[in-house]
């Protein structure tokens, strides 16, 4: 099988697991990605011209995909960080309702002067 057909057939996986849903197995789907993205990364230096018509046809057809995947990835990458967030934002809340004196500034005082 030539190395564009093998490219191909990897990037056709990875844009299919790319377009499903990610609530159910985020992480299994994540390194699922990871897996394909290294297989095609070993793939991708064994892609040399000259190219037939089809394997022209099928370079397209990965870039087209490869835009498809690129925006997907962005998102996985915006929800992680929004979850990594949330979590910190969640455990500075806690910590602060344990001990809710402990962040005080206390840059000067207030004196009343009465009587």
């Amino acid at each position: 099988m030539s190395a564009v057909l093998q490219c191909f057939a990897v990037t056709k996986k990875l844009y299919d697991l790319t377009q499903k849903d990610l609530d159910a197995s985020r992480e299994e789907t994540i390194a699922e990605v990871e897996k394909l993205l290294l297989e095609r990364e070993s793939l991708l230096p064994e892609v040399v011209p000259p190219f037939s018509p089809e394997e022209e046809k099928m370079g397209k057809q990965m870039l087209v995909w490869n835009e498809a995947i690129s925006e997907k990835l962005l998102l996985i990458k915006r929800l992680i960080n929004k979850d990594i967030n949330g979590l910190e934002k969640k455990k500075t809340t806690a910590k602060r309702y344990t001990n809710p004196y402990e962040n005080m500034n206390f840059d000067g005082m207030f004196y009343d002067k009465r009587n």
